[in-house]
């Protein structure tokens, strides 16, 4: 009996699948809306924001102007140094004279990053982070301390919402990876104890600038 040719049989598989015409069972309708679905954040977005974000032990702030931001980050940092790779941060990271390092492999020590974000979510108190604003996934998960510089005009009530405005700026160049980042990494894998910066940042402040 001869034995089957497995080159052979990998084309006639390959064939078959290429031959196949798959008909979606389903349609897909956009959800416009989580209210029927959870408890939406009422009154001030960003109060709201504010006291779900403390909730998952993120860390939020209000401040009156970008300056005042700064001043605060510096604060944070004392006299280390930031990764950032944002051109417009950068810019003012030089002008107030804090230190900074761009090179990604920079992660693997860095105890503080800075990033900007693309929305805020209230009702879960996410911060919405795209590829189309950071370089790799390092800035928002190696270092100990992730900073994130917003603006309230920002926060969204749910994250549909949050959704539509990376769908009206980006169209057909839609950001390759979204990321909701809600709070400092935790797990509880471990005989059921909470543990803070298992798998990405400890801390997580995010600096609103009202």
């Amino acid at each position: 009996m001869n034995k089957p040719n497995s080159e052979e049989n990998k084309k006639a598989i390959l064939a078959d699948l290429e031959s196949v015409t798959v008909t979606p069972q389903y349609s897909y309708e956009k959800l416009a809306s989580t209210d029927e679905y959870f408890v939406q954040p009422e009154g001030d977005l960003c109060e709201a924001y504010c006291a779900k974000l403390q909730l998952v032990a993120g860390k939020p702030e209000v401040v009156d102007s970008v300056e005042s931001a700064f001043v605060r980050i510096k604060e944070i940092i004392g006299d280390d140094v930031l990764l950032c790779n944002n051109p417009e941060l950068l810019k003012i990271l030089d002008e107030k004279g804090i230190a900074y390092n761009t090179d990604p492999e920079y992660a693997r020590v860095a105890k503080f990053s800075l990033t900007t974000c693309e929305a805020l979510a209230a009702r879960t108190g996410s911060v919405f982070v795209s590829s189309a604003q950071i370089e790799g996934r390092r800035l928002v998960s190696a270092a100990e301390t992730h900073i994130v510089l917003a603006y309230s005009n920002q926060i969204c009530p749910d994250l549909v919402q949050c959704m539509d405005v990376l769908e009206k700026k980006y169209g057909d160049t839609f950001p390759s990876q979204v990321t909701a980042i809600t709070g400092p990494s935790r797990t509880s894998d471990i005989e059921k104890t909470l543990v803070l910066g298992a798998h990405g940042p400890k801390n997580l402040y995010v600096l609103i600038i009202k």
